[in-house]
């Protein structure tokens, strides 16, 4: 997970650890992963196997199946993880972390036209660097909030700090609303008296806030920003799309063959998605893609919400710092399609499923 932000890196880490949590397992030495989370990411897989054999496609479809084995870090997290290992994540984490942003904070500096030239840290988009960076730094952000152990906050909140920091400055609007979800859900979770503050917090990030950083949320809902104008042209086309194909949707992989038919105003003749995650999966795996998209969220939200109720302390900064990143990265996920970008998924699907590993059922 912490080499994520290099996906060739962590394709390769990621079969060796298969094959040896296979071994493991095979050995007693590892427990057998039981949970809820495990149900509709399997229906995910298998309403994707079904959609690409059934595309107009299938050649093509199934090829783009193979992003699928990424799903096994979800039984891995339920078998593997636990409080000394999600330590041991987070101080990895936060290292690549503070590497990343660096070289961003860098790119930045020299880069001229920060809109041309955002940042991409050790990403090779800055879309993936902004969603990696968005998922980590509200990991962080739970502990920081919520850790009773004053000492973490040492390191814990110098780089969620700095990460936030860099988000701002890498002028991903999307990143941008996906961090205020994520903290105004802490805030409503831990300490929600603290919401009558946000008029204040509002007017003081207003004038702490860079010139570059204001203009480019003041276009965040504005029509007639190209950026924006395109986008709702392309959520039109992924829905009818979907609506010529809505059980099982075009078939894995073949959105962006298909767009030139569907294009709709100004949009660009060629797009590799459609830059919303609903979307995109209606229209790739149809009605039965989405709804096993929307059961995970929800199967996450409710043992979340269940655990909060019963949790230990010492797991509470784990399970509210994985729901901040979740409902982030999600909200992230209306403005771009993170839920296929490799970098970010393998962050988001470890997010989903530690809090299954740390605060077991029969707890939650």
């Amino acid at each position: 997970m912490a080499a994520s932000i290099k996906i060739a890196l962590a394709n390769m880490i990621l079969g060796i650890a298969g094959l040896l949590w296979l071994a493991a397992l095979a050995r007693g030495s590892a427990r057998r992963p039981h949970a809820a989370i495990l149900v509709p990411i399997a229906a995910y897989a298998i309403v994707s196997v079904l959609s690409a054999v059934f595309s107009a496609d299938p050649r093509h479809s199934i090829t783009e199946l193979a992003d699928l084995l990424t799903l096994a870090l979800v039984a891995m997290t339920v078998s593997l993880l636990d409080q000394k290992r999600w330590d041991l994540l987070l101080r990895l984490m936060t290292a690549v972390l503070v590497f990343s942003t660096t070289i961003g904070l860098a790119q930045f500096a020299l880069g001229g036209d920060p809109l041309q030239h955002r940042l991409r840290g050790l990403a090779t988009h800055y879309m993936t660097f902004s969603g990696w960076t968005l998922v980590v730094t509200l990991l962080l952000l739970g502990d920081v909030f919520f850790t009773s152990d004053r000492r973490r906050l040492l390191w814990t909140l110098p780089v969620a700090a700095l990460g936030v920091s860099t988000l701002l400055l890498g002028l991903t609007r999307g990143a941008w609303i996906g961090l205020a979800t994520g903290m105004l859900l802490a805030v409503a979770v831990g300490r929600p008296r603290a919401l009558v503050l946000l008029p204040l917090v509002a007017s003081l990030l207003y004038l702490a806030l860079p010139e570059p950083v204001l203009k480019r949320a003041a276009t965040t809902f504005d029509l007639r920003d190209t950026a924006t104008r395109e986008r709702l042209e392309m959520f039109g086309s992924g829905i009818a799309m979907a609506r010529d194909n809505p059980i099982l949707g075009l078939g894995p992989g073949l959105v962006q063959p298909a767009y030139t038919d569907y294009r709709r105003g100004s949009t660009p003749a060629k797009t590799p998605h459609l830059h919303n995650n609903a979307i995109q999966i209606t229209a790739e795996r149809g009605v039965a893609g989405l709804l096993t998209y929307l059961t995970i969220l929800g199967v996450f939200g409710l043992h979340v919400w269940r655990a909060l109720q019963t949790s230990p302390s010492v797991a509470r900064p784990m399970i509210i710092g994985c729901l901040m990143a979740v409902a982030g990265v999600t909200t992230a996920g209306f403005f771009e399609y993170n839920w296929g970008d490799a970098e970010v998924w393998i962050v988001t699907l470890v997010s989903l499923s530690a809090p299954f590993a740390l605060v077991p059922r029969k707890a939650a």
